[in-house]
């Protein structure tokens, strides 16, 4: 079996006030044709970071990567821009689907930006769409769609180009069992039938048992680890090993009667005096361990509702980009949407906050945000309907870095907290998200960025492009 993806010594370190961050620490990778890899890791791992590099999204500081026998990092931005067109497919954790398109449309846009007729590409778009299961709903929009069946659309779209590395960020996160099913279940028929590399990060042990490999992730660094086989049981309960008391030894007498001591014999005093004093042992003892107990009982509370609040932040709340709509004149009209997974479960945030960065010379420039509903500090309900946070920016900078000819790359930063309760007591929890975004510059038309990136006439030029966090 011959390697498709060769990963060498790659590292990628974050400035910070404080010092540096290590997203990716020194990582080593080989994927080989058909294989299945997953790495698994709590967020902030350095997993999505791991995964922007290996598709090219991402540039590291150090390290070697290579598709095929062919040194990415070396590729001029056209060239590289077109293999990974080709060669690669990616589905988000963010479905990423063009709001104002039909699924069928959001299936064939990778064909038609990589410059196939638009009868291949909306050909081979049906044949996908009717071979996972949404050939019916070739003309519903996004949000006529359920996460499951808006994941199988991204997952086509993913496939337009017939890719030989299929790279996965969280497939399956912020779906229902039966949705999430459904996706385990093509992605393992996609495996069988096509022998595609996947590469895929997650949470969940349900993807990763699908895997050949399965590595951890934590501070940067990968590790080989155990593939699981089912999925983990949550139970708060410790199966005790062993009786609760030790058996009586073997060879002591148990038909002796025990006797008084004599009265008048030293020993009777010094046997109170003794018993007295093991008896305020044992009960200081015994005091000791009760609040030992009754501590450690609170210290097991305290963890339980931490992790009850991080489950909410990362596996309840889903909390994405809705959309984005620009003005000739820069003004940025945006809209982030929060969802409850679970009705039966009320919970609460604080903000959210936004902060929103363009890049320039290879780095982040602050974009002053004007006021809107996401600056609030206020504490509201995330219910299961969509609720949408709208937040207005302006943007027309002289320069910025076009890693899509046309294109501004954008960084939009979501802080808020999380709680249990409207008056945010208890134990609170801080959830941070990065969206990447690009954005098409309004000062260019259609016709001038189709020139630009060597799409053909007449080719979609979508105004707005989700890409994974890098």
């Amino acid at each position: 079996m011959s390697v498709i993806l060769s990963a060498r010594n790659l590292s990628r370190i974050y400035p910070a006030r404080r010092g540096s961050i290590t997203a990716v620490d020194l990582v080593s990778l080989d994927i080989q044709v058909g294989e299945f890899v997953a790495v698994c890791g709590r967020s902030g791992s350095g997993k999505s970071t791991l995964m922007a590099i290996l598709g090219a999204l991402a540039r590291p500081d150090h390290g070697t990567l290579r598709l095929e026998g062919t040194d990415l990092l070396q590729l001029p931005h056209r060239k590289l821009a077109n293999l990974r067109s080709h060669r690669m497919g990616f589905m988000l954790q963010t479905n990423s689907l063009l709001p104002g398109l039909t699924a069928l449309d959001n299936a064939a846009l990778p064909g038609l930006l990589a410059g196939k007729s638009h009868h291949h590409a909306y050909c081979r778009a049906q044949n996908l769409l009717t071979r996972l299961g949404m050939g019916e709903r070739w003309d519903a929009f996004p949000h006529e769609l359920s996460g499951g069946q808006q994941r199988r659309v991204s997952l086509a779209r993913a496939l337009q180009n017939e890719p030989a590395l299929l790279l996965l960020d969280e497939p399956t996160s912020n779906l229902d069992p039966l949705a999430e099913e459904e996706i385990l279940k093509v992605l393992q028929e996609l495996r069988d039938e096509r022998k595609l590399a996947i590469f895929a990060v997650t949470h969940g042990d349900q993807l990763a048992s699908l895997a050949d490999r399965v590595f951890q992730m934590s501070a940067g660094q990968l590790a080989l680890a155990e593939k699981p086989s089912a999925a983990p049981v949550r139970s708060s309960l410790i199966e005790r090993q062993g009786p609760v008391f030790e058996k009586t030894p073997q060879g002591l007498a148990n038909d002796e009667t025990p006797k008084a001591a004599p009265v008048g014999d030293w020993r009777g005093p010094a046997s109170f005096f003794l018993s007295t004093l093991l008896l305020g042992a044992s009960l200081l003892y015994s005091t000791d361990r009760i609040i030992a107990w009754s501590q450690g009982r609170h210290l097991w509370a305290q963890q339980e509702k931490k992790r009850i609040t991080e489950e909410i932040a990362f596996r309840q709340l889903r909390a994405d980009v809705d959309s984005f709509d620009a003005m000739d004149d820069g003004n940025v009209r945006a809209n982030l949407f929060l969802q409850n997974f679970d009705p039966s479960h009320r919970f609460f945030i604080l903000g959210p906050t936004i902060r929103i960065f363009y890049q320039a010379d290879g780095r982040w420039d602050s974009v002053p945000q004007e006021s809107s509903e996401a600056s609030d500090a206020k504490i509201r309900e995330v219910v299961p309907a969509k609720t949408l946070i709208p937040f207005h920016f302006r943007l027309l900078p002289p320069k910025y870095d076009e890693l899509i000819r046309g294109y501004f790359h954008i960084r939009i930063t979501s802080t808020m907290v999380v709680s249990e309760t409207r008056e945010a007591k208890g134990d609170l929890f801080e959830r941070q998200d990065d969206y990447y975004i690009y954005l098409k510059d309004p000062r260019l038309t259609e016709d001038e960025v189709r020139r630009r990136n060597g799409w053909k006439p007449g080719s979609v030029v979508p105004p707005w492009i989700a890409m994974p966090a890098h």
